[in-house]
């Protein structure tokens, strides 16, 4: 009999299988498989067929003949085991899509006396009429492999199972239950763990031993995340200060309900008034298509919400999450950050040269040409949108540690808006919608089609009167755009009453919590520069960044985000309040060029103030306020 040791092979799936990926670099206990192979054997020696009634295989496989039994033991005993758990390891085990949790048997506390009996047990209770009933009901495959784990078995002090994010609910936050019992206690249900919920930082009231423990399981699970790119279910234990991984599987279902996720998260909330329905699905395509490699996370969420006659669209990201994980930024320097800003800028210019063969295509209304050539522009635009995202966010988490050349490499990228807007795009949507004579200008029809939608229409897969009765309804009730981590809500439009009425009122009321906290004290932000200096000075708010014809000289400027091209507009103010933004926004970088003070991230600052109230700036503070006079 051929033993194959747990680590050395890399052939195997079920338990084993990640067991053995993983053995190098995680503590594992030791063990050994009795791989299929011995278990055809077996079958064979004894005569065991699949037709035969259940009672009868399994009397068969406890009477059976077991093939080098002498030689197992006799390597039992070589290499020093004493108590070991038997558990199966069978092909469909612990997979993408199916757990097999609980269907076969496991034998804790078992040594040399009944280790071959144990093993037997194990494969009979793949014959058992729990097994067949999962198959059928799964319509699995019934022909499959079935290998047996036998591990060292560790008496551990503190045992339990870990998410790497809640299954009951989908919400993005690490579920750990642990116990003072041994594991099968706790996965039997014999015993009541304790629960903890770690969303962000550990709470401070846990103990300090305790929340040692807890930073250990969440490192592991992330860890093991990344490397199986997909959520995570562990089984773990520690016996003194160590941590062992005993069985590692993705999470299989997930239950999301949408509305409960939108009403129970913390959403912080911003405003965009140029946002149209095609350009919001054409970035997020970046995240959910062409995600760079480099990136840990999966996506960041956001939710954008449209309805008629509001003054502009309500865009929201989940506050809890950062843009990027500590692993991705660890791995990332001011070379990397220049190298994408170069892959950028040549994908970019791929853009502009493609641009004039599709006006060409357009002019000769050759619209096959033309199709094929609009896939490859909407594929560059959308790897183009996930750089900007990487290269902002890295800006904004490496700021302090990125040399001088690279910070005015992205404010000169930054400000250079021909890189990001392409008016090809324009002739596109006329061309469109001449081509397949659609009944709404241009502008609507850019407004409520969703890029997938456009890729779909020009491929002839959806219908143009279907398509149309979607944008009807839009136009009439409006729509939410979902970009969340659920599979399900990838890019999503939704337009049924209920979850626009969560997603509405969920963002009023957040709007008017901030209102209300900082209705006396202020609001808080986070300032370009600090020179200890408090600016007091008569505010101008402007809704919709059109600040042609509005006097702002001297004036403290309160507005949602400035771009490049507002610049000859607000040389001459003498402060800058922005809602939005970070260390590497337009208005930051304008800031430290022109050495004009602001405030960013403010959120709530352009409902709060009013023009021609008085306030007073803070910058080493970071706080602005009403007051009476100057």
């Amino acid at each position: 009999m051929k033993i194959e040791e747990l680590g050395t092979s890399c052939n195997m799936k079920g338990k084993a299988g990640n067991l053995n990926k993983l053995y190098r670099d995680f503590n594992i206990a030791r063990g050994f498989i009795i791989t299929n192979d011995i278990f055809k054997e077996f079958l064979t020696l004894n005569n065991v067929t699949f037709g035969n009634d259940i009672v009868k295989i399994k009397k068969q496989i406890m009477n059976g003949y077991f093939p080098d039994e002498e030689n197992l033991l006799k390597y039992y005993k070589q290499n020093k085991y004493d108590k070991v758990i038997v558990r199966s390891s069978a092909s469909l085990e612990d997979g993408d899509d199916h757990s097999f949790a609980g269907q076969f048997d496991s034998f804790t506390n078992t040594n040399a006396e009944t280790l071959i009996d144990n093993i037997k047990r194990c494969w009979a209770s793949r014959f058992g009429e729990n097994v067949s009933a999962y198959i059928e009901e799964n319509k699995l495959i019934k022909d499959f492999s079935f290998d047996v784990l036998i591990q060292e078995m560790i008496i551990s002090d503190i045992s339990g199972i870990a998410f790497s994010i809640n299954p009951t609910n989908g919400k993005e936050e690490t579920l750990i239950d642990m116990t003072y019992s041994q594991c099968e206690d706790l996965v039997s249900g014999k015993v009541i763990p304790q629960t903890y919920h770690i969303a962000g930082k550990i709470c401070k009231n846990i103990e300090s031993i305790e929340k040692e423990k807890l930073m250990i399981i969440e490192n592991n699970l992330q860890r093991l995340k990344n490397i199986f790119n997909n959520d995570i279910e562990i089984e773990f234990c520690f016996k003194g200060k160590e941590f062992y991984l005993f069985q590692v599987r993705p999470i299989t279902k997930v239950y999301f309900s949408l509305n409960n996720y939108i009403n129970t998260e913390f959403w912080c909330c911003f405003k965009n008034n140029d946002w149209t329905l095609f350009n919001r699905s054409l970035w997020i395509l970046r995240a959910t298509k062409y995600k760079n490699a480099r990136i840990n996370n999966k996506i960041t969420e956001d939710i954008t919400i449209y309805y008629p006659h509001n003054e502009r669209q309500i865009r929201a990201f989940n506050g809890n999450q950062p843009p990027l994980d500590k692993i991705t930024i660890k791995n990332h320097t001011s070379k990397d950050i220049n190298e994408y800003i170069k892959e950028f800028n040549d994908i970019s210019i791929s853009i502009k040269k493609l641009s004039p063969l599709v006006e060409d295509n357009i002019n000769k209304n050759d619209f096959y040409n033309f199709n094929k050539k609009l896939k490859k522009i909407i594929k560059y635009n959308a790897i183009l949108n996930s750089y900007e995202y990487l290269i902002g966010s890295l800006g904004q988490a490496l700021h302090q540690k990125l040399d001088q050349k690279t910070l005015e490499n992205i404010e000169n990228w930054r400000n250079n808006e021909t890189n990001s807007y392409f008016p090809i795009y324009d002739k596109i949507f006329k061309y469109v919608v001449d081509y397949f004579k659609i009944d709404l200008d241009v502008k609507t029809f850019k407004l409520y089609i969703h890029v997938e939608e456009l890729i779909h229409l020009c491929d002839q897969k959806i219908d143009k009167i279907k398509l149309l009765k979607r944008i009807e309804k839009r136009q009439k009730n409006g729509f939410v755009i979902l970009n969340l981590r659920n599979k399900k809500y990838n890019n999503k439009v939704i337009t049924n009453v209920s979850t626009f009425n969560t997603v509405k009122n969920r963002f009023n009321e957040l709007q008017n919590d901030m209102l209300k906290e900082n209705n006396f004290d202020g609001i808080k932000g986070q300032s370009t520069f600090k020179n200890g200096k408090v600016i007091t000075g008569e505010c101008v708010v402007v809704k919709g960044n059109n600040f042609k014809d509005i006097d702002l000289n001297n004036k403290i400027l309160i507005c949602e985000v400035t771009t490049a091209k507002d610049v000859k507009y607000i040389k001459d103010i003498k402060a800058l309040i922005v809602d939005n933004g970070g260390v590497l926004c337009h208005a930051a970088i304008f800031s430290r060029e022109f050495n004009i003070p602001c405030l960013m991230g403010c959120e709530v600052a352009t409902k709060y103030f009013n023009t021609k109230d008085i306030v007073t700036f803070d910058l080493d503070n970071e706080i602005i306020k009403k007051v009476d006079s100057i």
